[in-house]
């Protein structure tokens, strides 16, 4: 699973925040699930406004406390328009324009799948040589190859320092 390369402009996006650490994640209070299932369960898809790209939903990791051993926040949103009026229990985070390493996961079981990713991003930042600004990273979900979550694909950009 090597990256390819991309330069993106500035995103806003807007969802909802949680904020938890990795190590907290491999216990059986994760917050990162059921933060997914509030989003999809109560609908914050279909009813926030000024989405850029109906269909496709972020999970935005930024507010790094330090690199993947610390605290960071995790925001599931869409992507909206500037001038958009969200409902006030969503937050809205801007995604800088920046440089990123991007990885497309093999088809397979969702959460299985995003799970082998990040172990491999992870053994890839310390390998590679690659510096990581851990100013924000971002899992990018499509309706299309997402549709099944048995035989899901994503992709998932790690911010990285220009060469």
């Amino acid at each position: 699973m090597n990256p390819t390369i991309v330069r993106l402009g500035e995103m806003r996006v807007a969802g909802l925040q949680i904020r938890t650490t990795n190590e907290a994640e491999r216990g059986a209070n994760g917050k990162i699930g059921p933060l997914w299932h509030r989003y999809y369960e109560q609908g914050y898809l279909e009813r926030t406004p000024g989405k850029k790209q109906p269909g496709v939903v972020y999970g935005v990791y930024s507010d790094y406390e330090s690199d993947e051993q610390g605290e960071f926040s995790l925001l599931v949103g869409v992507e909206v328009e500037a001038g958009a009026q969200l409902p006030a229990e969503l937050t809205v985070k801007t995604i800088p324009a920046a440089t990123y390493a991007v990885f497309t996961t093999r088809v397979g079981p969702i959460v299985e799948v995003i799970q082998e990713a990040w172990a491999h991003i992870w053994a890839w930042s310390r390998e590679s040589g690659v510096k990581r600004t851990f100013v924000a990273d971002f899992e990018r979900y499509d309706s299309v190859s997402c549709a099944d979550p048995n035989q899901a694909q994503v992709k998932i950009y790690i911010g990285i320092e220009q060469t």
